[in-house]
């Protein structure tokens, strides 16, 4: 054989291998839609109802020997409590990196504020005598939160002020 045989006979076989990918696709696809189709509610039913009477007859726990169901149980228990404690210590390191990226964009908020302030305070300055008895309508800090609590306000809910 030439060459030229051997290169339409190899093109030959790519086209027939890419037609029955194609067909094999197809035929996945309505077997995906019978199947789906043959799972009916009743079905449904009845295939657990006799795959639990099969189990239950098969008694696999007898297999095991000694081995009680409440040990597996206790078992299962105990690996889910072990899967709940790591979920938690693992939400308590999320938290942790949490309040301390929280606590570092604080003090960058903080410090542009005050920048903020000094640049509003000079702004001010050079507007004072313009507008002395105009009031600007921003909001001023309270004088109730700038000390601490006195002691007796400290053990009552007021100390939350």
């Amino acid at each position: 054989m030439n060459f030229e045989a051997l290169k339409r006979r190899v093109e030959r076989a790519e086209q027939l291998v890419d037609g029955r990918i194609a067909k094999t696709g197809e035929h996945r696809a309505r077997l995906g839609q019978a199947w789906q189709q043959a799972w009916t509610p009743g079905r449904i039913i009845v295939v657990g109802l006799v795959g639990g009477f099969l189990v239950a007859r098969a008694n696999p726990l007898r297999a095991l020997g000694s081995v009680s169901t409440t040990r597996w149980v206790q078992l299962a228990t105990s690996v889910s409590g072990l899967f709940a404690s790591l979920k938690a210590a693992y939400a308590a390191e999320t938290a942790e990196a949490a309040a301390t990226e929280a606590e570092g964009a604080a003090e960058t908020a903080g410090a542009v504020a005050e920048e903020a302030a000094t640049v509003q305070a000079g702004a001010a300055d050079a507007e004072a005598p313009a507008r002395a008895s105009v009031s600007d309508g921003r909001r001023r800090p309270d004088t109730q939160w700038d000390s601490a609590p006195r002691p007796a306000e400290a053990a009552t809910e007021e100390s939350e002020r």
